[in-house]
């Protein structure tokens, strides 16, 4: 019993200091471009990264016109998010859009700033090329939280025609079943992380049948 029980209090303490640990990302964020647009040291290269299923506003284009006041709130929602931070990138299907940007998911601290970006309101679930194969249902109620709270796009009734006009042009697109998923998750340390807390895992269970 008090060999299960110095096991037990162990693996709690391992997991906490490797929660604290998994939060560290491993590209540093180098600038903010707009709201869905980041500039990340990405293999020793500062690349630009899109983050997937998102668009938000525009606050940069080189058109003045385009560019609006809640394109500056994302965008500055991303910055404060995401300055002088580490992330981590999590890439499904091709890992490069048409313009040689990286098409991925950021995670900061953890969290997954595209599904906030859009649980925030500042951004629709973006379909038109097609679902999340990963994460489609968080953005179906994250996007469902933002407009039945009518927070930021969904509060301006301007936005919220637009929006809803354009979703329902791009209609329920499958998924992109053509797309290979990645061999792996790129996010710093998943998968030795895994294995340490199987290992673990098994030792509480070999304990308690000892």
């Amino acid at each position: 019993m008090k060999r299960l029980f110095k096991i037990t209090f162990f693996l709690i303490a391992f997991l906490s200091l490797l929660t604290s640990l998994s939060l560290a990302g491993q590209y540093r964020v180098i600038r903010i471009v707009d709201g869905d647009t980041i500039i990340v040291n990405y293999k020793d290269k500062n690349e630009k990264v899109r983050l997937l299923c998102g668009n938000t506003s525009e606050s940069v284009h080189p058109d003045k016109k385009q560019n609006i006041p809640m394109g500056k709130t994302a965008s500055d929602c991303t910055k404060k998010r995401l300055k002088g931070k580490y992330v981590d990138l999590e890439f499904e299907g091709p890992i490069r859009g048409r313009y040689g940007r990286l098409l991925a998911y950021v995670f900061v601290d953890g969290v997954n700033l595209n599904l906030e970006l859009v649980r925030q309101g500042l951004r629709p679930y973006y379909t038109k090329y097609g679902l999340s194969q990963r994460y489609d249902q968080e953005f179906r109620e994250a996007e469902r939280y933002a407009r039945r709270h009518e927070l930021n796009i969904w509060g301006d009734p301007e936005l919220t025609q637009k929006y809803l006009k354009l979703k329902s042009k791009w209609g329920n697109i499958g998924r992109r079943l053509d797309l290979p998923l990645p061999p792996f998750r790129q996010k710093s340390g998943n998968m030795w992380q895994a294995r340490i807390v199987r290992s673990f895992i098994d030792l509480v269970v070999d304990g308690r049948k000892g």
